[in-house]
């Protein structure tokens, strides 16, 4: 059985993020990664992200984003009654291989607050692109910046801005996940690696909070009647 840190709703209050380590099975997600690679890398453009609203979303990922083990992590942050929004996979690679810029997820989306999770398909380590988070920085919203960026980070707060703050690199192993505010300001180191590197990130919102954004037009209750699992997905 999965067990939530002790401590972990103040900790996230504190910091805007929550590591959870060895949520789901390295045969979980390997399984989750080729499919994603078979799904979405020829589709995914400059940018590396593809976006899948709940009600689109292949079943083998949709169980994961409803996974039982990601209601336990995620009730006592948000609530009991929580709402799937959308998922996306993400990867970089030796031709998708910048870094993300510093940005709260709030500035693409607005309206109430989302929590999002990013999932480690495979170990992300400062050399092939983790990311880099800001602790507190979800305690208020920041201006950015709208540029130009053909890879669709179109919002951005500059370094400059950050002179003097506290930024932690998040290496993950495969199976981790990372539950953060979007207002949490977050980035990504570049893949210099050479070889691949995915994740898996979900979207959600408290269904008792009214939400304002015009981003989703559907949601699905977190409930599920039993874990459904990412290796041999329950049919439709």
């Amino acid at each position: 059985m999965l067990k939530v840190p002790d401590g972990a709703p103040l900790s996230f209050a504190a910091n805007g993020f929550l590591l959870v380590e060895s949520v789901f099975t390295a045969e979980e997600m390997a399984a989750c990664k080729t499919a994603a690679k078979e799904l979405v890398e020829s589709t995914s453009g400059p940018s590396g992200v593809h976006v899948w609203m709940c009600d689109n979303i292949p079943v083998r990922f949709a169980s994961v984003s409803r996974d039982l083990r990601m209601a336990a992590i995620l009730r006592p942050l948000i609530g009991p009654r929580i709402e799937f929004l959308s998922a996306k996979p993400v990867f970089k690679s030796p031709s998708v291989h910048f870094a993300s810029p510093w940005h709260q997820d709030q500035a693409y989306w607005g309206g109430a607050t989302k929590w999002s999770a990013w999932i480690a398909l495979e170990d992300a380590t400062t050399e092939n692109g983790c990311l880099r988070v800001i602790p507190g920085s979800h305690r208020r919203k920041r201006d950015h910046a709208s540029v130009r960026d053909a890879r669709g980070f179109t919002n951005r707060v500059s370094d400059d801005e950050l002179e003097g703050e506290t930024i932690i690199d998040v290496e993950m192993k495969q199976g981790d996940v990372l539950v953060f505010h979007d207002r949490l300001l977050h980035s990504s180191h570049p893949n210099r690696s050479g070889r691949e590197r995915w994740s898996f990130i979900p979207t959600y919102r408290n269904a008792d909070v009214p939400d304002t954004s015009t981003v989703w037009n559907t949601s699905k209750p977190m409930d599920t009647p039993g874990r459904h699992s990412p290796t041999q997905p329950k049919e439709k």
